[in-house]
């Protein structure tokens, strides 16, 4: 077995925990940004391609014997195609990530020389670890062999794919009256009198605002008749923020138009009369980068969905899912179906690409 081979295999862990990130853990690059396999970083002075950037002394290249003299030097173009051959993800590296990739070279590829000449190749062990290495690293590469060859929408995917989603790309300002149905302050008052009030002005100021008044002036209008001696919230809604609103008034205010208002919708913080101050839809040209980013996501699911839709698992419940102590003798923990790219509630799968998900590694002595 190569020693090349088993260096690539330890260097995919050291590769996905070498970029220091604010937030702890390497995120990829979004598969859609990416036109082509991008290099990991220019270096910051210019190197030509077959220039030393690593060079190991005391180590002797393959097939040679050991001497003290022995120097491994690796180019810039061949450290570049190392790392580019790892970069799974597509993640791009900082001139410190890349010295700290190096470094680890350097003791990867001692211990895997040392290794080779102890016979571990011919320990069982290490064979099913390569062949479990192999189906990863295959799995791993497949998932990249995707991103790229969908990273490129057509322009006809791209103006297909705007037609049948308008409305992802139609954006509404919503004005809101708030009308409370108890007193912010004296809530626990005459509760029954006060939402029985509120409900009346709240019809009331349906109907004016159905008529075009200002729903600014509406809503200070409300406070007053409610004698709510507060400021009155404003009136505009941020779209924006996912849950908002209730999903039977996002539906009654989908159906309006322009300048129309909802009925009055009863909710938890009141009755509520929203209008739809404006409509207009995102033009192609400025939504192209987005649509190029969902059609390549979509295609990658889809590409995936065929690869492993069709293949399920059948485990045997007595290995993997013993009795519980003290329970009755056929009582077990619930079973989950497990489905490619899945795990159990609470549980991940590890992945190359993901030190996160990955058991700790024992760093070497």
């Amino acid at each position: 077995m190569s020693r090349m081979f088993l260096l690539i295999l330890v260097l995919s862990v050291t590769f996905a925990q070498a970029q220091p990130q604010a937030g702890g853990t390497a995120q990829p690059v979004a598969p859609a940004a990416q036109t082509r396999p991008q290099p990991p970083v220019q270096p910051p002075a210019p190197v030509a391609p077959d220039a030393p950037v690593v060079t190991i002394r005391g180590l002797c290249p393959a097939g040679q014997q050991q001497s003290d003299s022995c120097t491994v030097v690796l180019t810039r173009q061949q450290f570049e195609t190392m790392v580019s051959s790892l970069n799974i993800s597509g993640q791009n590296f900082t001139p410190a990530a890349l010295r700290s990739l190096a470094t680890g070279f350097v003791t990867v590829l001692a211990l895997a020389d040392a290794g080779e000449k102890a016979g571990v190749e011919k320990d069982p062990r290490f064979q099913e670890l390569m062949k479990a290495a192999r189906t990863r690293a295959l799995a791993d590469a497949y998932r990249r062999y995707l991103q790229e060859k969908f990273s490129n929408p057509s322009a006809e995917e791209i103006e297909a794919y705007y037609k049948q989603n308008l409305s992802k790309f139609e954006e509404t300002k919503i004005d809101r009256i708030l009308v409370p149905k108890a007193h912010p302050k004296r809530s626990q008052e005459n509760r029954a009198e006060f939402e029985k009030k509120a409900r009346e002005v709240a019809d009331g100021t349906r109907e004016r605002a159905a008529r075009g008044e200002d729903v600014a002036q509406l809503q200070a209008e409300v406070y007053k008749a409610l004698a709510i001696d507060m400021q009155p919230p404003p009136t505009e809604v941020n779209t924006g923020r996912k849950g908002i609103l209730l999903p039977e008034v996002e539906q009654d205010i989908k159906a309006l138009k322009a300048g129309e208002v909802t009925k009055v919708e009863v909710e938890p913080s009141g009755f509520n009369i929203y209008k739809v101050r404006s409509r207009t839809v995102t033009p192609l040209e400025a939504a192209k980068a987005q649509i190029a980013r969902d059609v390549t996501q979509k295609n990658i699911d889809e590409a995936l969905k065929a690869a492993t839709g069709h293949v399920h698992s059948d485990l045997n419940d007595d290995f993997f899912n013993p009795r519980t102590t003290g329970g009755p003798p056929n009582q077990r923990i619930p079973t989950r179906t497990i489905t490619p790219g899945s795990a159990p509630a609470g549980r991940t799968v590890p992945s190359a690409t993901n030190p996160a998900n990955r058991p700790a590694q024992t760093p070497p002595k």
